[in-house]
């Protein structure tokens, strides 16, 4: 082994460095955190002002509709026209209001509600709409002004070319709920239903009237101009509105990846969920066509309250994303020239303290060869400064005491003469004895010991590894928390033939040969799974085979299409499993005890993971054997044939 020896200023340099990048790492993670969040609420908070922004626009529309028809409705000459029959008048007077106020209808009934008249061609008259939910209402003497929804007949009636604007067929959309329609034939409008009263207040017919709002730009073009402005960012709207009918773009201002307004297509499934279905407000981040928006969305309801559609704003998500980055990068730059200062910083302290500690050292080196400093260039009054006047002292100290040591060697030199001769053999030979004792010892605890202990933790090493794997698998099964994310795959390729390739050294090892029953088929098909898993169960049932398998024995993985499943199986020549083990051995820990292996394998988890997996993709698994011959694993998974 190695080590790696650091000087003591690279030491203190090395440590102030870590503890500098892990708090300014802990405390930039918390500032982008944090920022990142306020960002995000920023963003929230400022379309739910915008959406409250665009109900004031669509509402103003509405009321906007309601003054024009209720000025016409108490307009003298109408109600004189009225009373006399005298339709040729009616029909100038309100064809002139609905041309020159951009209406797309504006019709008359009498007092029944029976249609007396209409402004655009083919002016069709006589039909009821006593049972309008808006102009029953108006008969009763109640003017109302809301959303409504016209079916295909009702446009025709009230004008030519109403029906064919309201008409689209979808645009498939990534995301979107399905709906067994591929069409949508009705149409949204804003309308105005007002009685025309007599001079004792008694309804003498209803004026109604409005605009289609399908291919209708006008009040999502209004959002976007007095709310955004027209921003736009890299080619891009920065803000967009739309009105749904129900799920379905009717009138937008988001564009498609041709630029064109995104026109007939959906909302995503999320959307559809929260507004449509539990009628709730949606807040947050959506995917809108072809970009990410914060968005908001809310339901748009019909005068009774039921909901018929959706009002959305949204805001570009990049340009957030790139003031976010960009304040990100600053506070990285801040960080690495924080880092940079922290060096230089680390770098002149450590120096101060390991360039005094390298005299003492220098000083040291020379005491050991037989020099005796009697000064240091150190001068600081901490504690390095006392160590250096204390060591200088026992310099001092140390050089009396040789001076005196050769002294008294003067002396006894002539004793020393004398009992030379007769300690020279003895100590030469227990000399020898001892160099031999230490030799053998320092060959004995050096290489071939940490040979050892490197096999060994490397033995350990896999073993815990293979352990560490399936007790994560155990504690996801435990959980809850095993995600099945299905997709279409080719099971071949990735699942089954990824484990073979990484077995085949085990393969070789016990001579052990792989047969693949109907592999052309197998190759070619695809089902809808999770490849991961799929690869885990092919992992543990290939592995077991292996392990329980005879040397030199087959395993034949096999395929079968059945009406309603895909059948598989796993099988190798072996031992077999007995009869009461083959419920059991797809519990937790469960091991069986092969006599002609001598012991016990693995632990006990991996056909109780595989088990897991193949029920969470709607399949079962069994085992089937005969003890002394084979042991087959077979497992179903149910056919699904949409795409996920």
């Amino acid at each position: 082994m190695v080590k790696i020896r650091l000087t003591l200023q690279r030491k203190i340099v090395f440590f102030f460095l870590i503890v500098v990048v892990a708090g300014g790492s802990v405390s930039l993670a918390l500032g982008i955190i944090l920022y990142g969040k306020t960002v995000l609420e920023r963003a929230q908070n400022q379309v739910k002002m915008d959406l409250h922004a665009a109900w004031m626009v669509y509402n103003q529309k509405i009321e906007s509709i309601r003054f024009l028809i209720q000025l016409s409705a108490k307009r003298e000459v109408v109600f004189e026209s009225l009373r006399e029959h005298n339709r040729a008048l009616l029909q100038q007077i309100l064809e002139k209001v609905r041309l020159d106020n951009n209406l797309d209808f504006l019709s008359l009934t009498d007092e029944k509600g029976v249609v007396l008249l209409r402004t655009r061609s083919p002016y069709t008259v006589g039909d009821d709409q006593s049972n309008d939910e808006m102009v029953s209402r108006a008969l009763q003497g109640e003017p109302l002004s809301g959303t409504q929804i016209l079916s295909q007949e009702d446009l025709v009636r009230e004008g030519e070319g109403l029906a064919e604007q309201a008409f689209m067929v979808f645009v498939e959309t990534s995301l979107a709920k399905p709906r067994p329609r591929d069409r949508e034939t009705s149409g949204m409008i804003i309308k105005s239903a007002i009685p025309i009263l007599d001079r004792n207040d008694m309804v003498r017919g209803v004026l109604y009237g409005g605009v289609l709002l399908n291919r209708h730009h006008e009040i999502v073009d209004c959002i976007k101009d007095t709310i955004y402005r027209g921003e736009s960012y890299q080619g891009k709207e920065v803000g967009t509105a739309t009105i749904f009918q129900w799920d379905v773009r009717i009138s937008t201002n988001v564009k498609n990846a041709n630029g064109l307004r995104a026109i007939a297509t959906r909302v995503s499934r999320d959307v559809y969920e929260k507004v449509l279905e539990n009628g709730e407000p949606y807040l947050g981040r959506a995917y809108v066509v072809n970009a990410d928006y914060i968005t908001a969305y809310e339901p748009i309801k019909n005068v009774v309250g039921q909901i018929v559609g959706i009002l959305y704003v949204g805001i570009l998500e990049q340009p957030f994303i790139t003031m976010r980055n960009q304040v990100i990068f600053l506070f990285c730059s801040i960080a690495l020239i924080g880092v940079v200062v922290a060096l230089l910083l680390g770098y002149f302290l450590a120096r101060s303290i390991s360039k005094p500690v390298e005299r003492l050292v220098q000083a040291t080196h020379e005491i050991s060869q037989g020099t005796f400093p009697t000064t240091l260039d150190i001068y600081s009054g901490d504690e390095i400064g006392r160590l250096a006047d204390s060591f200088i002292t026992m310099s001092r100290n140390l050089q009396k005491t040789m001076s005196e040591l050769r002294e008294l060697n003067r002396r006894y030199l002539g004793l020393l003469g004398f009992t030379t001769h007769e300690l020279k053999q003895p100590l030469g030979v227990l000399k020898g004895y001892l160099i031999m004792l230490q030799d053998e010892k320092l060959g004995k605890l050096t290489t071939p010991l940490q040979r050892e202990a490197l096999l060994e933790m490397r033995s350990s090493v896999n073993t815990l590894q293979d352990m560490i794997q399936k007790y994560l698998q155990l504690t996801k099964i435990e959980a809850g928390q095993l995600v099945v994310e299905k997709k279409r795959i080719s099971l071949f390729e990735e699942a089954l033939h990824p484990v073979l390739e990484g077995e085949a050294p085990h393969l070789s090892i016990k001579k052990m040969r792989v047969e693949i029953e109907e592999r052309e088929k197998l190759e070619k098909m695809e089902i809808v799974a999770d490849p991961i898993l799929m690869r885990i169960v092919f992992s543990n049932l290939i592995t077991n085979a292996i392990k329980y398998g005879r040397e030199e024995g087959l395993i034949t993985v096999g395929f079968y299409e059945e009406a309603t499943h895909y059948r598989f199986h796993v099988k190798n020549e072996g031992p077999g499993i007995p009869v009461d083990k083959r419920e059991a051995i797809f519990g937790k820990f469960v091991r069986i005890d092969i006599k002609e292996l001598g012991k016990q394998l693995g632990t006990g988890l991996g056909l109780y993971n595989t088990k897991e997996i193949i029920e969470k993709h709607g399949g079962k698994i069994w085992a089937e054997s005969e003890e002394g011959k084979w042991a087959d694993f077979i497992f179903i998974l149910p056919k699904d044939e949409k795409r996920t």
